[in-house]
This record gives C-alpha cells, sequence and structure tokens, in this order.
C-alpha cells in the first residue's frame, strides 16, 4: 500500500511538473486572450498613451517658430535652429496624430494569430508564443519611439538655447522645451505596461504558496505545525 502511495505520488508530481513545461498554456489570461482583450481597448487608449510625445513635440515646435525671429546673430548656424525645431515638432505631431487615429497594432496581431490553428497543445503553444512575441515587440516599439523623441526634441532645444539671443522671449520658450522633452521618460506606453502585466502573470505560475498547517503526528498522536508549498495559477 505505501509502495502505491508513494508511487501515485510520484506519478501526480511529474504530471503537475510537466504541465510547468509550458508555462505560456498554463496562465490566466493568456497571451492570445490577451491580444483579443486589447483589441477592444486600443482605440480608446490611442491619444493617451501618444500624449507624453505629443506634449514634447508641440513645445518644440512652439519654440522653434518664437525664435525665429530672435537668432543671435554672432552665431553662424543660427538659422538652422528654428527651421529644425518646428522640423522636429512637425514630425513628432504628425507621426502621433496619425499612429492615434490609424495604428491598431492589437487588431492587426488578432487577426494574424486567427490564422494559427488552435487544436493540438502543439499547436495552442505556439500561437500563446506568437502573441507574445506580438506583446513583446509592441512593447520596444513603445519604448524606442519613447527614447528616440527625447533625443530628437532635446537636441533641438539644446541647439536653439546655443543660437537665440539672450533674455528673450524664444531663449525662456526653448528652455521649457527642452524641460518638456523629457515628459516621454515619466510615462510609458501602453504597450510597454501590457507587455510587463503579461510577464508578472507568467511568472506566477512558478509562485509558491506557503502555507503552515497543523499535522497530527504518528508518533504521539499530538499535533505540531508543519510546512506546505502550492503553486498558484
Amino acid at each position: 500500500m505505501k509502495l502505491f502511495t508513494i508511487f501515485l505520488g510520484f506519478f501526480s508530481l511529474c504530471t503537475f511538473a510537466q504541465s510547468l513545461h509550458y508555462p505560456e498554456l498554463e496562465v490566466t489570461p493568456r497571451a492570445t486572450e490577451r491580444v483579443k482583450i486589447e483589441t477592444q481597448n486600443e482605440s480608446s487608449d490611442a491619444w493617451t498613451s501618444n500624449l507624453p510625445i505629443q506634449v514634447s513635440a508641440v513645445a518644440t515646435f512652439v519654440a522653434g517658430a518664437m525664435s525665429a525671429g530672435s537668432i543671435d546673430d554672432d552665431k553662424e548656424d543660427g538659422k538652422l535652429a528654428p527651421t529644425l525645431a518646428i522640423g522636429v515638432g512637425a514630425l513628432w505631431i504628425g507621426a502621433t496624430t496619425w499612429a492615434a487615429m490609424k495604428y491598431r497594432p492589437y487588431k492587426q496581431a488578432y487577426a494574424d494569430l486567427k490564422k494559427y490553428p488552435y487544436k493540438s497543445e502543439r499547436e495552442k503553444l505556439i500561437a500563446e508564443r506568437m502573441a507574445e512575441e506580438e506583446l513583446d515587440s509592441l512593447a520596444r516599439l513603445g519604448r524606442n519611439m519613447r527614447y528616440l523623441s527625447v533625443a530628437t526634441n532635446l537636441a533641438a532645444s539644446a541647439f536653439m538655447l546655443e543660437n537665440v539671443e539672450q533674455e528673450s522671449d524664444a531663449k525662456f520658450a526653448a528652455g521649457i522645451s527642452a524641460l518638456l522633452s523629457l515628459t516621454p521618460l515619466f510615462f510609458k506606453y501602453s504597450w510597454e505596461k501590457i507587455a510587463c502585466d503579461q510577464k508578472k502573470y507568467k511568472k506566477k505560475i512558478y509562485s509558491p504558496i506557503t502555507m503552515a498547517p497543523m499535522i497530527r503526528r504518528t508518533s504521539d498522536g499530538n499535533f505540531t505545525s508543519g510546512l506546505s508549498l502550492a503553486y498558484q495559477f
């Protein structure tokens, strides 16, 4: 009887361990489900996600327009500063406006994922991993956009600060523009947050819950505290 109990426990442990080989299939919600959920939210979140970059771009654009008539004549490259700032600001305003109005990456990803069969365990695993790749790819895109926005707007603002007249409104506007160019560093895209949350859900598959139940000792029949580990799904 003891041998059967040990065998049964070992078999259950092996079955449980085997299921953990593919945490993509154990996580809730699965990556494919998360992509489907976000297709319903991305239209309403599009403007707020792009807002930090737009604030930075508008500040650069306005500062460039104000500096057009306040360029220091002693600077050789001074005339280029307002043109560069206006161009950088306009480029980011146009790109983020287009993205907020037209770019729906989750909807496209969901349409692509539906092309994969989803019956056998192998097919499900392929679809889930492809969905995770889509989530991670969007997170990288959002992060790269934020950093590129900071780099270009800050460079344009710094160039204006060097070439506009001292103690002018354009100088003040360029300083504000340089400050606001850092805004995207503090506000992540929703794409980044979603991918991060999905990774946290996946890690919970391996998170043990520690319990200390009371168990009866076989030697004297008295109760004592025990230690139990259970895995959270």
